[in-house]
């Protein structure tokens, strides 16, 4: 690992660790580059903003588990795993979420929306549904993934992360399903 993402790694653990008891909007950079030991130009050297650590800090924490490594037959074990470490690091999530909930939606939205092209491209592998709808379903069903996770987020994650997780897969098998029992209309 390289020694810009160590210091990252140390930033963002400073910031979950700061976020277990702090709401996000209340945090500043001073109160992370104090607890780190770190100047603001060392901060700044990383990251453009504190919204560009959060998101960082996602990605590191739970959404690689949707990018590294996963097709579609183990995608839902890759949702389960990123579902525990939100579970893992709950007061982190919830006091992120609930002070700004655009920077987890936008970067759970572009993972998973590449999720369901993939998806809709296996169940259509002749192109008989256009690109434009094609494009246009898997928005639709990663805006609703979105508001479910966001929701479990905001709720305080009070169900369980397989349950989560369940809901998840049985939505995108269910679509693969109806898709083969369908014709294109």
């Amino acid at each position: 690992m390289t020694d810009s993402n160590l210091t990252k790694k140390a930033i963002a653990e400073v910031l979950m660790e700061l976020c277990e008891h702090k709401r996000f909007d209340k945090l500043k950079i001073a109160d992370l580059t104090s607890a780190c030991g770190l100047n603001r130009q060392t901060f700044y050297y990383h990251f453009n903003d504190i919204y560009a650590l959060l998101a960082w800090a996602y990605e590191d924490q739970s959404l690689k588990f949707l990018r590294e490594g996963v097709t579609l037959d183990n995608w839902d074990r890759r949702v389960l795993q990123m579902l525990d470490k939100m579970e893992e690091k709950k007061a982190f999530y919830h006091n992120t979420v609930s002070a700004d909930q655009k920077v987890l939606s936008d970067c759970f939205f572009e993972v998973t929306n590449q999720l369901f092209l993939e998806l809709f491209h296996r169940i259509d592998p002749d192109g008989k549904v256009s690109v434009q709808d094609r494009e246009f379903y898997a928005r639709f069903f990663t805006y609703g993934c979105t508001g479910v996770l966001i929701n479990w987020i905001r709720g305080g994650l009070r169900e369980p992360a397989d349950v989560v997780e369940k809901q998840l897969v049985r939505l995108a098998k269910d679509t693969e399903f109806f898709a083969g029992k369908l014709d294109h209309f």
